[in-house]
């Protein structure tokens, strides 16, 4: 075991690096981590408690590294885009002394970003290393060091073939590992499939005590008998803010968007009494600015801006960015939030502690069913509870029926957590993955991308390599199908059509979908709802809009009389035929200029989602135009360039010319032209007295 002053050349310089990231010392995981060689190993999997002090071990290796090779890159590689940017803000104000300039990237995937290059440490989500990684970016061959943020997501459904074929790729690549995880079952097989080091800790700087909450009873896992007769929310909510001269908070996880905004809006009740006059100003505030994010606001942004105001808040996946960064420094920095109603599905994306971490739905609906929700998230949810500078004790508690009890008991609190699985192992991820190692030439031949796959943990868990290999078969049989591969004396090579997919980053099936629309453009030209159609038909634009009961039959009808019989006969067979007309039709009327309030109302939208939806058509827009380019189909091309124009900006065609101008949007174009400016150049001939009128803005912003 080596001293962790030889790790860090000298007990001073390790005193002094942390005097310049302020901290006094480290803590005992931390002094574990660097004794057993975290800073000297080539590859390390660190797997220790949430809040024990991982990042501080990060920044130190990233650090060291700097030092011994500042020309090399530094990737820190995290699951969302949000948390990108929370460790851009940390990073960049931590680093600057030390001389290392950070970078962040999680936008344009149709990119190399070479500007990237000009920066030490960037910041990157896993999807927008692939496409890095796609598009050969040249300073990716300086790659010296990646850390990866939540390594157990290699296992996530959605996000975890991705991860775990850039791991692949930068294992091959030889460059350091270092991955981070607060909990891996099966650390010790994750570890040998990276050849790292595994490191392990149990040590929290707070205490966690778990319970459960059910009916008439609180059981605590350290007492043997129930405590108190504690049995709402509302009664917890009261219990946690009540103790005496602490400023408590509180993160709820509860399983719907619904079900986050009517549990905030009850339990403001409550937390408002616990308000002091500061708190109240700063709440104020805060509702104040929630409002300003939209003009007019919509009805969740009131709704927000309410709850604001009693100190408690929800955040779901339609929480726009702007009012979610409010959410979070009302939390974490200001402090005069209480509590926070989450849904289950955001867990990862809440990266602050809590005194209190309430699980209050352990199910959630998945499809066509309900099912309880895997250990291994709900070890994470309350993993949070225990705020390192505020609570000796953190409370992770768990709701139920009392006839679940017992189970709940077993399944949660005394059982095993669930082991991570690869999930590279469907087809639809090896045919996307496939098509872009033979694009980028890093496999030229179908021996060498079954080599590739062959050292993905994908093959190591499940051994079945004949299993395995008739699978890529098939895979890329399907792209050769599509004409995206060809071979040529078993040699593979993408064609422009395929490396142009690969490059977009779009899943082959649903550029396969656009391709075979686009031919038809040329026979027949196309509508721009056939566009909104095409667009809504792919994978990209999951999840569609849903669809309730009484709106199928009108749906129905208005797709009939759309559709020819040839279209009829695919779109009759789809099960999610409806679910996408709605959504094309959610775009049609942002395009129109519908108002958001009204778009919202109709199609019970969130603003997040509709922010999220816009941005996915904007993008497949953008490709559609990207791939009838290839395809000799200049009216598409044109076509399609035009909309994705129009779904950024939402307007009619005739104001996409006003709103290139800074300032000009939705509504102040629509002013303007039906004042009679039409271009820039009419407008720069009206006075300021006329713009301010017709816009009805200040003179300053004229």
């Amino acid at each position: 075991m080596k001293k962790i002053s030889d790790a860090m050349e000298t007990t001073k310089q390790l005193d002094e690096t942390l005097f310049k990231l302020n901290y006094a010392s480290l803590n005992p995981m931390q002094q574990k981590a660097i004794s057993e060689g975290f800073i000297e190993e080539q590859r390390v999997v660190v797997c220790a408690p949430t809040a024990s002090g991982k990042t501080l071990l990060a920044l130190l290796a990233v650090i060291k590294q700097f030092e011994r090779n500042p020309k090399g890159k530094i990737i820190y590689v995290v699951p969302l885009k949000a948390l990108a940017s929370e460790k851009f803000s940390e990073f960049s104000s931590s680093l600057e002394q030390f001389g290392i300039r950070v970078g962040i990237s999680t936008g344009d995937l149709d990119s190399s970003s070479p500007e990237l290059g000009g920066y030490d440490l960037i910041i990157v989500t896993s999807e927008k290393m692939d496409s890095l990684l796609r598009h050969k970016a040249d300073w990716t061959k300086q790659i010296s060091l990646a850390v990866i943020d939540e390594i157990h997501l290699v296992g996530d459904e959605t996000r975890g073939a991705t991860l775990e074929v850039v791991l692949t790729k930068l294992k091959q690549a030889g460059c350091r590992l270092i991955c981070l995880s607060a909990t891996i079952p099966n650390g010790r097989e994750i570890s040998d499939w990276l050849g790292a080091k595994l490191i392990t800790s149990d040590y929290r700087p707070t205490e966690l005590v778990l319970g459960i909450c059910s009916k008439d009873t609180l059981i605590l896992l350290s007492k043997e008998e129930p405590i108190d007769s504690k049995k709402s929310l509302e009664e917890l909510l009261e219990r946690c803010l009540n103790e005496d001269g602490k400023k408590n908070q509180l993160l709820v996880f509860v399983s719907t968007r619904r079900s986050a905004e009517s549990t905030a809006e009850a339990l403001g009740r409550v937390t408002k009494k616990y308000l002091g006059a500061e708190e109240k100003n700063v709440a104020e505030t805060l509702a104040k600015k929630a409002l300003s994010v939209f003009h007019p606001p919509t009805k969740q942004c009131r709704m927000l801006a309410n709850c604001l105001r009693d100190g408690v808040a929800f955040h779901h996946a339609g929480i726009p960015g702007a009012q979610r960064v409010l959410i979070e420094d009302g939390f974490k920095k200001q402090r005069a939030l209480k509590a926070i109603m989450c849904t289950t599905t955001l867990a990862m994306g809440i990266d602050y502690p809590a005194s209190w971490v309430i699980v209050k739905d352990l199910k959630r609906f998945s499809g066509s069913y309900s099912d309880y929700i895997p250990k291994l998230e709900v070890a994470q949810m309350v993993g949070r509870a225990g705020r390192p500078r505020y609570d000796k004790v953190g409370y992770g508690i768990l709701m139920c029926a009392p006839k679940e009890l017992e189970f709940v008991k077993e399944k949660y609190l005394l059982g095993p957590l669930e082991n991570i699985y690869s999930s590279l192992s469907s087809e639809a991820a090896l045919r996307v993955h496939s098509l872009s190692l033979i694009a980028t030439n890093y496999c030229n031949s179908f021996k060498e991308i079954f080599e590739f796959f062959n050292s993905t943990l994908y093959a190591k868990q499940f051994e079945d390599t004949e299993r395995m290999f008739w699978t890529i078969e098939r895979a890329v049989g399907e792209l050769k199908k599509m004409d995206f591969v060809r071979e040529r004396s078993t040699v593979l090579s993408a064609t422009p059509l395929g490396k142009r997919v690969s490059e977009l980053y779009l899943d082959p099936l649903s550029a396969y979908s656009i391709v075979q629309f686009i031919e038809k453009t040329k026979s027949k030209p196309k509508e721009t709802f056939d566009y909104l159609l095409a667009l809504a038909d792919t994978t990209e634009m999951r999840p569609f809009i849903p669809v309730r009961g009484k709106e199928q039959m009108n749906l129905w009808d208005e797709l009939y009389n759309l559709l020819d019989d040839f279209e009829l006969e695919k779109w009759e067979t789809d099960d999610e035929a409806l679910e996408k007309y709605k959504t094309a039709k959610m775009l049609n009327a942002w395009i129109n200029e519908e108002t958001e309030e009204n778009i919202l109302e109709k199609f019970d939208l969130p603003p997040g989602v509709l922010y999220a939806r816009k941005q996915a058509a904007e993008w497949l827009a953008y490709g559609i135009g990207e791939l009838a380019y290839l395809l000799n189909a200049p009216a598409a091309q044109r076509d399609a360039k035009r909309l994705a124009r129009r779904i950024k900006h939402g307007v009619k065609e005739e104001l996409l010319s006003l709103c290139r101008i800074k300032g000009i949007g939705r509504v102040r174009s629509r002013r303007l032209y039906n004042a009679g400016i039409k271009t820039a150049e009419e407008l720069k001939n009206r006075s300021k007295e006329e713009i301010k009128k017709i816009l009805r803005i200040k003179e300053e912003t004229v």
